[in-house]
Order: C-alpha cells, then structure tokens, then sequence
C-alpha cells in the first residue's frame, strides 16, 4: 500500500515504523495460515485509542495478505482521508469475545477492509460478501492497532471458540507492536524470528548435525518433551513416523524447505499430525536449519472426515461407487502382486419391491441399512462392501477363493433368519453372484464384475423357479 505518500509529517518515525511493519507482516502471515480468513489487513495507530469514544488516530503502518494487485489503494478510498481512525466503531453490539463482527451495512463508522469478497457466500445465516471481523490489538486498555478479516474459506460467521486462536494472535501482536521501540535494534530477520519462537503459535527449532540446538515452548507442548529431552535425541528426525519419514532426511534436513504435513511421535506414543517447512541459517556460525511447526492435527482430522464422508453412502454408511473406482485397482494390484485371490461378490435383495410398495420408502431405506449392518457383521476385518446401486451391495474379499461357498450360504443364512423375525412378515431374501481372481486368471476387474452380475442373475432366476414350484396353500 502506498502508505509513504499519505502518512504525512511522520517521516521522523522512519526508525519506528520499519521494526513495526515487521511486526504486522509476520501477524499477517499467521493469521493469513492459522485461521480460516483469505484477506487480512494489519494495522498499527499513531496513538492508543479507547473504544466506544470519538477519540481518533491515524493509521502508522499496515501490512495486507490476500488482496489483488491494485485492491490495497481501494482500500484506502474506503477511508474518510485515508488515515483516521475512530474507537467510536468498537461499540458493544458488534462485539463477540474481544472482536467486532460488522455485516454488511449494518454500520455507519467506517471500517476496513470493505471491498466486497470475490466469492459468493451460499451458507443460510452464514458470512456475507461485505461482512467483516476486526480484532482490535490492545494493550493497558487501550487499542493501538487492529487485524481486520474476510472472506473466510467455510463461509461461517464466527463464534467464540472460533475466534480463539485469532484472539491468541492479537494479544501477542500487541505485545510486539509495543515493543517495536526495543525491537528496531535487532534486524529485521532477528527481530520476527524472537518474536515468533518467544510467543507466536507455532513451534520452531534449530536443527545441526541431525540435532536439536534449540526449542521453543511451544514445541515442548506441542510434542510432550521437555527440552532437554528434545536436546538429546539423536537423530532428531526419529520424531517423525517411520511411515511419514520423507526420503533422504537422514542426509539432510533441506528435505523440508517446502512444508510437509506429516505425523510425530508423542512423548505419550501417539502420534500428532504438524505441518513442518525448514529454512536454512546460520547458528553460532555453523550452517544449521530452523524448523516451523505448525499444528495440523485438527486440520488433518477434520480433511480426513470430509473426505471418508465423500466416499460414503449417506444410507448405508458403506463406501460408495466413487471409492470403489478409486480403490478397487489397488486391491487388484495387490493381489496379483502377492498371487493371493479376490473374490467380488454382488448381491441383490429379492422382495425389497414390495418392501417400498407395501410398508413405504421410509421403512424401505431401514431394512437398507439394516441388512448392510447385517452383511457386514458376517464379513472379516479386511473385507469391505460398498452400496452399487438401489438395493445391490458389492462384497469385496481379499484372500478369498475356494471358502466363498460357505460365505454365501452364511450370508443368505442371515438375511433369512432377519426377515423371519420381522413383524411384516414380507418374504426378503438374498440372491449372490461371485467371482474370484486367482494367479492362473486372466479376467480384468471390469470382467470379473460382469461374471458376478451375470451369476447373481443366473441365482435368481434359480430361486425364482424354485419359488414358482412349490405347492400353493
């Protein structure tokens, strides 16, 4: 932002306002990476301010993430004279926790950034392209500054358990901007490095010779060692699961100057997901890595629930056609690579028709998902099945050949015995068709799923003739 033109009779503070803008680019960075917002605006007053007064300051520094080339000058448009601030916008009924959530139109005091986001917002009662969240920087009960937020990636208005971590920042923030005097002695890099590792959210080390030379508190919490424990390892990269270990960092930790998401071992032995990115520096004149370590054990978690969901039957809860085209060639390949057989077996529930007709669609989508419960009580832990179609389930058993008569017989077993018990009385069987792979077998995966339907068919046109021969009563 072309701020330098506008400040106007503050060239003196040229001393002050480059230890500051330091100060608000790193707070952007954090917030830009560890909250859900895509824009963020960092600012510092001239002079304290008290809330809810007609008290009023300009702006000394500003720093912005997330904004178009040319959309910072619009921000400035939004500004009486491009500077002033005024407490009078920081007033109760906009506050939640220790921020201040403005929607859209809602305010006559002006408040930046007000460019509307480039997204549309489709969540009912959710965020709004002209909403935005200010968290003010404030320091012995007075604010000196502000972080003002948008378009966030869920859409969602913010609450008071999600405002913590950007709350966290702002306090620490604060804390920097009012030690920027002290801080402009120490250089720039020196400067955002004490000020990140002393406080920020974030873990850091200092890495050399595969050890630890230094670690922040964060990081102790983070991992459950204290620090002279984390001192002692030797390598220090054991830390990192054996399965997530990326190749080669035992020769050197470089392997990491682009960010990697990977788990570490817990001093309690689980493990706890972190997002790590090392940059290479200087340590008692030694070459050495820093390490930022980020915590992404929730993130992780919440990214794997999102997408179990998506290769999930909203029904049934079984996987869905999409995972078994995605996974299916895998276990295909696993099985030829290790000569073992793979059995897909289809199934079809014959008088689930009348199910719908005669008790209706709602009891219908029960007996769906009982009898996928009920099929999947009978298989094995490595087995897995996924809804096909209607009321067609697909069976896929690796490491199962000549033992699939007896699963099939168990399978319609059970199927016979549920509906027997039920109070409808409505005749519900099972007709299965399979077939297997085996080493001498030259059938595709798309092969093998048309003998399996084609042999289901041929079983219910069986069961069918069986039917029509018994004695009417």
């Amino acid at each position: 932002m072309e701020l330098a033109e506008k400040r106007g009779g503050v060239a003196e503070e040229a001393w002050e306002s480059t230890a500051v803008l330091q100060v608000l680019e790193g707070l952007a960075d954090v917030v830009l990476r560890q909250t859900p917002y895509r824009r963020v605006l960092v600012s510092c007053y001239q002079r304290p301010i008290s809330s809810q007064s007609d008290e009023t300051t300009a702006l000394r520094e500003v720093a912005a993430r997330g904004f178009l080339p040319g959309e910072e000058m619009g921000l400035l448009s939004c500004m009486p004279d491009a500077r002033e601030v005024s407490g009078g916008k920081f007033q109760e009924r906009w506050r939640i926790g220790r921020s201040y959530y403005f929607r859209a139109g809602d305010t006559s005091h002006y408040v930046v950034p007000r460019l509307p986001s480039r997204r549309q917002f489709s969540r009912l009662d959710g965020w709004a392209a002209r909403d935005l969240l200010v968290v003010p920087l404030e320091a012995d009960g007075r604010f000196i500054g502000e972080i003002a937020v948008d378009d966030p990636r869920d859409g969602a208005r913010p609450t008071l358990q999600s405002l913590s971590r950007l709350e966290e920042i702002a306090a620490i923030g604060a804390l920097a901007v009012r030690g920027a005097e002290c801080l402009q002695r120490m250089s720039a890099e020196r400067h955002l490095f004490s000020f990140l590792a002393a406080s920020g959210p974030a873990g850091l080390a200092i890495v050399q010779v595969h050890r630890f030379r230094y670690v922040n508190d964060r990081l102790v919490a983070l991992l459950g060692y204290s620090e002279k424990e984390l001192k002692a390892m030797d390598p220090w990269w054991h830390l990192i699961h054996p399965d997530d270990r990326p190749p080669g960092i035992a020769e050197a930790e470089s392997i990491l100057s682009r960010p990697r998401t990977l788990r570490l071992v817990h001093r309690d032995g689980g493990a706890r997901w972190l997002t790590i990115e090392g940059q290479p520096t200087s340590f008692e004149d030694r070459d050495a890595t820093v390490l930022n370590l980020l915590d992404a054990h929730e993130k992780v978690e919440t990214e794997c629930a999102l997408r179990d969901k998506a290769m999930r039957d909203p029904l049934t809860g079984l996987f869905n056609r999409q995972y078994f085209d995605d996974a299916i060639q895998a276990e295909f390949e696993r099985s030829k690579r290790y000569g073992r057989p793979l059995t897909l077996m289809m199934s079809d529930l014959a008088g689930f028709k009348k199910v719908n007709d005669e008790l209706g669609h709602r009891r219908g989508d029960d007996v769906l998902r009982e009898v996928a419960q009920l099929l999947q009580e009978q298989l094995r832990g490595s087995d897995w099945m996924v809804r096909y179609g209607g009321d067609e389930f697909l069976m896929i058993l690796p490491e199962t050949g000549t033992e699939i008569d007896r699963l099939a017989e168990r399978l319609r077993t059970a199927v016979q015995v549920w509906a027997a018990g039920q109070a409808a009385k409505i005749p519900l069987a099972i007709d299965l068709g399979w077939a297997t792979w085996t080493s001498d077998c030259t059938l595709s995966v798309t092969q093998l799923l048309e003998t399996a339907d084609a042999r289901m068919y041929e079983a219910k046109a069986s069961r069918r003739e069986r039917v029509a021969q018994l004695p009417s009563s």
